[in-house]
């Protein structure tokens, strides 16, 4: 069996990958200027696996048994459909906004782990509705009730979407990463996700080599950014640092990303932060934070509580 990271390591890792992902939301953004959403997400993936099978012969301690293999490709299967619905999003929406509409998976993660069979902590639900409040400030323009939903950006809708399936990749991750060798299971997901996305931008979207050739080009520093810092380094980073640290903890830490995605708006494409926009990353931030907060100081929902 292989050896896990103590708690304070594992710590470190995420908070790391949340900064690496919350920049990334930066490279997805501009990487759109250059290529559709599902074949950029197809060669992002392909080309973060493939730097990590350089990797094995140093840090691969375990192969993987057929169980081991499933649950990789179960991981993968989840990430291809949260990344390819936020991918899609994105380009009709901000990097800030994207970040923070996304770690609303965060919230989720409790409300999942109590279908489970856990114990949900009752401020959940209070977070869900400051969550819910500042969704309303940061997607609603029009304040009219006829209108305000139309008013939402369709790449908001996308967004939220994705986290659903975020969040239930959280869950799996610190259930499979306990048992199997994190470098392996990330190669295996990785490759997944690369050929899913691949598949379904055959079918949803226009391929002509010769756009995505020139597409590659002109995308060439997010891809490579996208690729190696976000998947080959962040979400190996989340399942290594998952083998000690619990789902609950990790998405504390990983609410983090929301952050870095709007530092990273901001200063590197100038995005413009209203103030009612302010407002809402503040109130979805607080439900964030709330919702992981234990007040009694008892042991939380674990992932081994899960199916």
């Amino acid at each position: 069996m292989h050896s896990k990271p103590s708690l304070l390591v594992g710590n470190i890792l995420m908070i790391t990958a949340a900064a690496l992902w919350g920049f990334t939301f930066v490279a997805q953004k501009t990487g759109m200027d250059h290529l559709e959403p599902l074949i950029f997400t197809a060669i992002r993936f392909a080309l973060g696996a493939t730097c990590l099978l350089f990797l094995i012969r140093f840090l691969g301690k375990q192969k993987l048994n057929k169980e081991g293999l499933v649950a990789g490709v179960i991981m993968g299967v989840l990430i291809a459909l949260g990344i390819s619905l936020q991918q899609i999003g994105i380009v009709d929406t901000t990097a800030g906004k994207s970040g923070f509409i996304t770690a609303i998976y965060i919230l989720l993660v409790p409300i999942f782990l109590s279908i489970g069979g856990g114990k949900l902590p009752k401020q959940v639900w209070v977070a869900v509705v400051l969550a819910l409040i500042g969704l309303y400030f940061l997607t609603i323009k029009d304040t009219s009730f006829a209108t305000m939903f139309s008013s939402i950006n369709k790449g908001d809708y996308w967004v939220l979407a994705s986290s659903v399936f975020w969040a239930l990749h959280i869950i799996y991750v610190g259930k499979a990463a306990a048992n199997h060798d994190p470098l392996r299971l990330s190669i295996v997901q990785f490759y997944t996700c690369a050929i899913l996305s691949f598949i379904a931008a055959l079918v949803f979207e226009p391929i002509v080599i010769v756009d995505i050739t020139e597409g590659i080009k002109g995308a060439w520093l997010e891809i490579a950014y996208s690729s190696i810092a976000s998947v080959a380094i962040g979400f190996t980073l989340q399942v290594f640092a998952q083998q000690s640290v619990p789902p609950h903890h990790a998405a504390m830490i990983l609410s983090l990303e929301a952050v870095f995605a709007v530092i990273g708006g901001v200063l590197l494409i100038g995005e413009i932060l209203t103030p009612r926009m302010m407002f809402g990353f503040a109130l979805i931030f607080a439900g964030i934070i709330l919702a992981q907060y234990d007040f009694k100081k008892t042991p939380k929902v674990t992932a081994d509580k899960t199916v």
